[in-house]
């Protein structure tokens, strides 16, 4: 049990560290604490990284739409979002981690995918490969 609190201790600090460009760069705030992981909010957008330790854990990033009302739509997976946007293939993104190492790089993988995928996020094209996502 004192492995998985450390597990997650790691993971928050992990994701502290990767996606501070999320706070830095972009203008987010947070990461905030969820039950199942970390929660960034910004204008027009919400990023939630976590890692659920199931039968197969896994690391899985949402990124998810935020009215100026400040309604939450349903959100997409990261994975899908960056082979539709045409950065990369979904092995960019891998979740499945089933060590303490592979849940540390599967951080660092999902906040380097997010950074490069996020120019585009923050325009008129981000609302439209969301749109996109949730048809296909």
């Amino acid at each position: 049990m004192g492995n998985r609190g450390n597990l997650a201790e790691a993971f928050g600090t992990e994701v502290g560290v990767e996606f501070a460009f999320l706070v830095e760069h972009v203008g987010f705030s947070g990461p905030v604490q969820t039950d199942s992981g970390f929660l960034f909010h910004g204008v027009g957008l919400d990023v939630e990284v976590w890692f659920l330790d199931v039968h197969e854990p896994v690391v899985t990033t949402l990124v998810a739409p935020v009215a100026s009302d400040g309604v939450r739509a349903r959100g997409v997976w990261l994975d899908e979002l960056y082979v539709l946007s045409g950065c990369g293939p979904a092995q960019d993104v891998p979740g499945w981690a089933p060590t303490r190492r592979a849940v540390l790089k599967r951080v660092r993988q999902h906040a380097a995918a997010l950074s490069r995928l996020m120019p585009q996020l923050l325009t008129a094209e981000g609302a439209q490969l969301i749109a996109r996502s949730r048809q296909g």
